[in-house]
């Protein structure tokens, strides 16, 4: 396991300590979750064991690299980041209009249903039922998009410190953790048409 995918695996919940950057507190563990795949938890392999085969690529100017899958009315897209060391970093819904270049793969579930998070977010969904998850957003132009953004510190646990050091031996294991989360959201006519969302936790 990556050290940052090793960090997810031991850090469970959110910090007591305000986050800064973002009034509102930071979302819960289950919006990082969609049929069964996890931010920070799942890699390509595990993807393509719960959804079946998938191909990764990258998109022209982009450093992450993606793998989607496509159901009968939306796409659903996960991303893997240098910094996860091919963890998943982060996933976002999109409609088949702005369906990214790379070649998506059909979903094996089939549905009768839109894509929904565990946390409950699906495309498809008011202004109104968005702030009532997140909040407001730290910043919204005139064409829809809105970004919410958290940075924090947190200390690591003597055991979380350990099991850092027992997987990279060779490196030297910081007091804490920095923890960053985004979310972009894309609104057309007051519906929800694209949400984007990502974790990343580095030492």
């Amino acid at each position: 396991m990556t050290l940052l995918g090793l960090l997810f695996a031991v850090l469970t919940g959110f910090p007591t300590p305000a986050p800064q950057g973002h009034k509102v507190k930071p979302p819960g563990a289950s919006h990082f979750s969609i049929l069964g795949v996890a931010i920070g938890q799942d890699t390509l392999e595990t993807i393509e064991t719960k959804l079946g085969a998938v191909k990764e690529c990258h998109e022209k100017n982009e450093n992450a690299s993606i793998a989607g899958y496509t159901d009968f009315k939306e796409d659903l897209v996960f991303e893997f980041g240098e910094v996860g060391g091919g963890d998943v970093t982060a996933f976002y819904l999109t409609t088949h209009e702005q369906a990214p270049s790379c070649p998506l793969s059909t979903l094996v579930q089939k549905r009768k249903a839109g894509l929904t998070t565990k946390g409950g977010i699906h495309l498809g969904m008011t202004e109104e039922q968005f702030i009532r998850v997140f909040g407001l957003p730290k910043s919204r132009s005139r064409k829809g998009q809105w970004k919410y953004f958290w940075t924090w510190k947190e200390k690591l646990t003597d055991e979380e410190k350990k099991a850092i050091a027992d997987a990279t031996p060779a490196s030297t294991v910081s007091d804490e953790a920095h923890v960053s989360i985004w979310i972009q959201a894309r609104f057309s006519n007051g519906v929800l048409r694209y949400f984007y969302i990502a974790k990343l936790e580095t030492v």
